[in-house]
């Protein structure tokens, strides 16, 4: 971090000695008590991996504030039987203001048995896992399976219990319904093609019905489609309808775009559910990146969102070299305001294991016909260090003015460690 971040640092921002150990006791227990159960499997297993990472933050302007995130996930090889494997994922969670906790937590992201046989067509999981097939997506506990009919085609399906995003194990789960679906995929040709089928209940009542279908092709080697259209039956609309392009136009011209529908999904019947269709929104993307002279390029983006009344747009464009790259943009807001500003940021590799990476942001304008203009830039400086492939540490320091806030001051560190025991022939 540059010295001047360092100053600005009130030693108050970090956690005092007494919140730390407290909230470190806290963790390292549920922690300990997490790999306790783990272990019991694991001890059995022929092999395990995982990684274990700490995530920071810290800021200073009207509030001090401080958050501490660390995790760990483990998966533990042929426990019992050469094609079981136990995976599990614990993230903790630590919210600090003015050297105050606020909010404490430890949280299960996945928590599953997996049956793969080497050479079987079938692979079974049982367990808390999150599911992203098609149309149906969320974090269920329940069972999944895949049978693959060839390297071309195969089925999914699954059922279980919906569940929050991750399960606290300091607050009882709720009861959010019962989930299960499909998603077939096969290949044709150049195209993939996929179906897929999610229905959810909850107590008799049904809170989403739907399909979808995927598709991707290449009708030439250079160009990629990709479309995807997603049904909601028990609300009646389209709630995503996609189309998007990636063409490597020549050697050194790449362009790709993408149009956009989507609805956000809501489970319950509510106040909300009545403004389906004031809530959707329609936009669509561009961008191209031109390599002119060596490793000079030009990279220009435009990004529009459509509404009843009127056509909001963004648009940027950049000149750079691989270290780096400095441009423009300019928005049109919702409410008839419009800004300009510049940007810069730059990256340099030292020795293959240290990265530096520094920017800047400048804008002004205003987000309303009707304020006056005003001025906001950020700066920040940070950098990676990769000493050897299973272990990673990151840092960055960021100054923000706008109107709000005369300065803003923000620190952000990350620690990362991946462990294995897996042999070179295991191929993971």
């Amino acid at each position: 971090m540059s010295p001047s971040l360092h100053t600005h640092f009130n030693p108050e921002l970090v956690m005092t000695n007494r919140i730390w150990l407290r909230l470190s006791r806290r963790m390292i227990f549920h922690f300990a008590a997490g790999a306790i159960l783990f272990g019991g499997s694991a001890a059995h297993a022929a092999a395990f991996s995982g990684r274990a990472a700490i995530w920071g933050y810290m800021r200073e302007d009207s509030v001090q504030h401080t958050q501490f995130v660390p995790m760990l996930s483990i998966t533990a090889y042929q426990i019992g039987h050469p094609a079981l494997s136990l995976e599990t994922t614990l993230r903790g969670y630590a919210d600090v203001h003015n050297g105050e906790s606020t909010d404490e937590s430890i949280r299960i992201h996945r928590v599953l048995l997996r049956y793969k046989p080497e050479l079987s067509p079938w692979e079974v999981r049982c367990g808390q896992q999150w599911i992203n097939e098609g149309v149906g997506r969320g974090n269920v506990a329940g069972l999944w399976g895949r049978y693959a009919f060839n390297k071309e085609t195969n089925l999914t399906a699954y059922a279980g219990w919906r569940l929050p995003t991750s399960v606290s194990l300091d607050e009882s789960v709720p009861n959010e319904g019962f989930s299960a679906g499909f998603n077939a995929r096969a290949k044709i040709s150049r195209s993939q093609l996929g179906l897929s089928y999610f229905y959810v209940f909850k107590n008799s009542d049904v809170l989403f019905h739907g399909a979808g279908l995927d598709a991707m092709t290449k009708p030439t080697p250079d160009l990629s489609l990709r479309g995807r259209l997603h049904m909601n039956f028990e609300q009646s609309v389209v709630e995503t309808a996609e189309l998007a392009a990636q063409w490597q136009a020549r050697s050194n011209l790449f362009i790709s775009a993408v149009a956009r529908n989507h609805v956000p999904r809501i489970f319950e019947d509510s106040f909300f559910a009545t403004f389906l269709e004031e809530a959707s929104t329609s936009s669509a993307r561009a961008s191209a990146r031109w390599n002119f002279y060596r490793n000079v390029y030009a990279t220009a983006t435009g990004t529009t969102v459509f509404s009843d009344e009127k056509v909001l747009y963004k648009a940027s464009a950049g000149l750079g070299i691989p270290q780096l790259e400095l441009g423009y943009t300019h928005w049109l807001s919702v409410s008839d305001g419009d800004m300009d500003g510049f940007y810069g940021q730059a990256l340099y590799r030292l020795r293959e294991t240290v990265d530096f990476k520094a920017g800047f942001d400048y804008s002004r304008g205003s987000n309303s016909e009707i304020r006056p203009n005003t001025e906001s830039q950020s700066a920040w400086l940070g950098g990676t260090w990769s000493p050897v492939r299973a272990f990673s540490l990151g840092i960055r320091g960021e100054h923000l003015r706008d109107r709000l806030y005369s300065d803003d001051w923000r620190g952000l560190f990350s620690i990362s460690s991946s462990f294995s025991t897996l042999k070179p022939e295991h191929g993971r």
